[in-house]
């Protein structure tokens, strides 16, 4: 079942971070002949992320479009995704991922329309971000909006 499989991704994405968290913090206050194998457990925790991160907006974007999120929680997830989006837009370098996040940013900001029908148009166009992203050697978006898709997952997992 999809939100079975969704909440297993959540679960070692939540995990991962988690990990990933406690070894940027170990290498930043590493000595400096440890930071080297601490870089290559960091860069080998992204790679695991890497490989769930796809998965993870993939499935989250199909529930959203068959969930009815309850308005309250889809204008406070879409007001933290412009917030957002708003930040990462400018700083982005490659066009193809700063296309997409504009992109997204217009769909949120489209007036007149219910914040979940705003977020069941925007999440989708999410995966195609992570698949530039998989394409480089950079942080990922995902990383910056998980704990607003977390707030997308919890408000699908009560419903369930």
């Amino acid at each position: 079942m999809v939100v079975d499989r969704l909440a297993d991704i959540h679960a070692a994405l939540t995990d991962l971070y988690e990990q990933l968290a406690g070894e940027e913090r170990a290498w930043r206050l590493a000595e400096e002949a440890e930071k080297s194998r601490l870089q290559q457990k960091i860069r080998l925790t992204w790679q695991r992320i890497r490989e769930y991160d796809r998965e993870y907006v993939l499935t989250l974007s199909k529930r959203v479009k068959r969930a009815d999120l309850p308005e309250p929680i889809a204008e406070a997830v879409m007001a933290e995704f412009v917030d957002e989006l708003e930040v990462l837009a400018p700083m982005e370098k490659r066009d193809e991922t700063k296309q997409l996040l504009l992109e997204i940013l217009a769909e949120l900001r489209k007036p007149g329309v219910p914040a979940s029908a705003k977020l069941k148009v925007a999440i989708p166009i999410i995966p195609n971000v992570v698949s530039y992203e998989l394409e480089g050697d950079t942080e990922s978006v995902v990383r910056r909006l998980f704990p607003t898709f977390v707030k997308v997952y919890e408000a699908i997992a009560a419903k369930k």
